[in-house]
């Protein structure tokens, strides 16, 4: 999985292997970043689209050409549905990521800078063109070590480290459930809402530095946990986590952090417990909140602020 990132700026200026152009089906130039690229990197760029497609490219398909006068050595075609015209199928917009990583594969490109396709004149709302972006360009199989996406405005700028954060609080429940099955069970969470509700929040703790009361975990000892908020974006536990990293390595940075836990097997009660509500925070795609300043006397924690949907307290420490 190659490492992602958002920067604000042009993309005619990253110096990558290869950039991305969202062009027209007909390869000849077009507005936006295709007419942005087109121009920056001079007539070549045109001579070789009008050459290697003379018929144009399809919807969601990728092809190259040469960078021309820019500092990436090629560009990477693809063509974006247009949602304002009725191209409305996701697959034709999640296609273009992963075509255009395949063609990067294919010449060898180890770095690629992307624009974000279709959320501009073709109007594919933005949330879920982020959304598209992101989930294709960290699922897809490919041998590029580094993706940059390049937004032209702060607000898409925002938007994107949003939407590469909001991964963060599940690899982190994710990296709890890879100890448990190594088996280090003693490993706890206790997550939370801030007290303005805006931030969610988590301890991680070894099992003996907890006590319990009423369905919640108390903290003893607070150089023994590892405390998170969504505040933080994507820093945790001394590195940064986000939808390319693994949940096992984000075990590691917990290990790393909590020397003391050992792999003891020694409470499958609590491990099979955190299965199930893992299950319902992937299926529900939202986070469990196990106190907040306001929260209601319903047993168990509830898994989407808000949502009404509860889930068991952990069972007794097995010890």
């Amino acid at each position: 999985m190659p490492s992602l990132e958002v920067i604000l700026g042009d993309i005619t200026t990253v110096a990558a292997d290869a950039i991305v152009n969202a062009a027209d089906h007909r390869m000849r130039g077009g507005g936006g970043v295709d007419g942005a690229i087109h121009r920056a990197g001079g007539p070549a760029i045109l001579a070789e689209c009008i050459a290697r497609f003379p018929n144009g490219l399809a919807t969601g398909e990728a092809g190259w050409t040469t960078g021309g006068a820019l500092p990436a050595t090629w560009v990477i075609h693809t063509v974006g549905p247009n949602y304002r015209a009725g191209q409305t199928d996701r697959g034709l917009l999640t296609s273009c990521y992963r075509r255009a990583l395949q063609v990067a594969d294919d010449l060898g490109a180890r770095s690629v800078a992307f624009p974000l396709i279709s959320a501009g004149v073709y109007g594919w709302p933005k949330g879920d063109a982020i959304l598209a972006a992101i989930e294709t360009l960290a699922g897809t199989p490919t041998t590029v070590e580094a993706v940059t996406l390049v937004a032209h405005d702060q607000a898409t700028f925002e938007g994107i480290d949003a939407g590469l954060a909001r991964w963060t609080p599940r690899r982190i429940l994710q990296g709890v459930q890879v100890l448990h099955q190594r088996g280090y069970h003693a490993a706890r969470v206790h997550p939370g809402a801030s007290p303005t509700g805006m931030h969610w929040r988590v301890s991680i703790t070894p099992a003996p530095d907890r006590t319990r009361h009423e369905g919640r975990e108390d903290l003893h000892d607070e150089d023994q946990a590892i405390t998170y908020t969504t505040g933080a974006h994507r820093e945790f536990a001394g590195g940064t986590v986000d939808i390319t990293t693994s949940p096992e390595s984000v075990a590691d940075l917990i290990l790393a952090r909590l020397p003391s836990l050992q792999p003891m097997r020694d409470d499958p009660a609590y491990a099979q417990w955190y299965d199930g509500l893992m299950q319902l925070v992937e299926e529900r795609d939202a986070l469990p909140i196990a106190y907040a300043d306001y929260f209601d006397d319903e047993p168990g924690w509830e898994v989407g602020w808000g949502s009404g949907i509860r889930y068991p307290h952990p069972p007794p420490a097995d010890r």
